[in-house]
């Protein structure tokens, strides 16, 4: 579990500040602390706490309970919630009242909510509060609130995700995007919330799942896709596209797929722009598996199978040229 989804996360690093940590949470904290510029400005502000609270003349003089309802009733408004009886943790608490003072910047130590960001180039996957897994496709955004607190499992989404739900009759975990709310109780699905169209579409591959927009509901079955459009109006189909979730996997599987669809997966995939320059090769279908490969592998195929050739125009921009369909 990353370390921006653990609750006590204050409480490990002012831990690891004592000296008070065993040899895998510090090689966890360090190994957290190097892997981004954000993470070192995160610890950094804590160990300026720590170091400022250190200096603080009489410290076990202040008053903790009455600096906290300070800082909670309006000095910094993050978190209604009063800290644990720790008294490292406290003694953090109460430093920030007084760094406050001092003109310090304080924003996100007691922030309720986790945003996972999803960066490119990496595999995003992320274990959730209740063991569940997700995937995130790059540039995508999951918010929800620390440990699920409540009576079910909300979760926000901008982009897409691949979900693993651990079953939890009792609290139903519900993702929103857009207007749309996906509400399920364990199961796996894609969900993908496209910024640029306002489209929602879901492809379920196991469980059940309720879908709703806009007053309108959907109960979906494993292999059943549907799209709420702009207006609210649900689209319900079977999915037909192994492609569905490729960005996760890495695998491209054609079925005798026709060659215009094919290109719009790579294309898709591989963030390319691919330009047929053939109409018969259009009319083409190719039966395959590409399992993570390169694009220039991709294209090498095609140029086996179908004895096409290939132009690159530009670094986005890819011209195909000829194609044979029983070569």
């Amino acid at each position: 579990m990353s370390i921006e989804q653990e609750d006590h996360i204050l409480q490990l690093l002012t831990r690891y500040l004592q000296g008070d940590v065993k040899d895998d949470e510090q090689k966890f904290v360090e190994d957290w602390i190097a892997e981004s510029k954000s993470n070192k400005i995160y610890f950094g502000e804590v160990k300026h706490i720590w170091d400022t609270s250190e200096s603080i003349a009489d410290f076990d003089q202040i008053n903790v309970d009455e600096q906290w309802n300070k800082f909670e009733s309006g000095i910094i408004a993050t978190v209604k919630k009063k800290p644990k009886s720790n008294k490292v943790y406290l003694k953090i608490a109460a430093s920030i009242v007084f760094l406050i003072g001092l003109g310090f910047y304080f924003n996100s130590f007691f922030n309720t909510e986790v945003t996972l960001i999803a960066k490119a180039g990496i595999e995003n996957k992320f274990i959730l509060p209740d063991e569940s897994i997700v995937w995130l496709n790059e540039g995508s955004q999951l918010t929800y609130k620390k440990g699920f607190k409540g009576d079910s499992r909300h979760l926000n989404l901008e982009g897409e995700g691949f979900f693993e739900v651990t079953k939890d009759p009792d609290k139903p975990f519900i993702v929103i995007a857009n207007a749309t709310e996906t509400k399920v109780l364990g199961t796996s699905f894609n969900l993908k919330n496209n910024t640029k169209t306002k489209e929602v579409e879901l492809v379920l591959v196991t469980g059940k799942v309720e879908f709703l927009s806009k007053n309108q509901k959907e109960i979906l079955t494993p292999g059943d896709k549907i799209t709420a459009v702009v207006s609210g109006k649900l689209i319900k189909t079977v999915n037909e596209n192994l492609n569905f979730s490729t960005w996760k996997s890495g695998l491209l599987r054609f079925e005798k797929t026709s060659i215009e669809q094919v290109i719009k997966d790579i294309e898709l995939y591989y963030n390319k722009n691919l330009i047929i320059e053939s109409k018969e090769f259009v009319n083409c279908t190719l039966t395959t598996i590409f399992d993570n490969e390169s694009l220039e592998d991709v294209l090498e195929t095609l140029k086996i199978l179908f004895d096409v050739t290939y132009e690159k125009i530009d670094s986005n921009t890819i011209i195909i040229k000829g194609g044979d369909c029983n070569s």
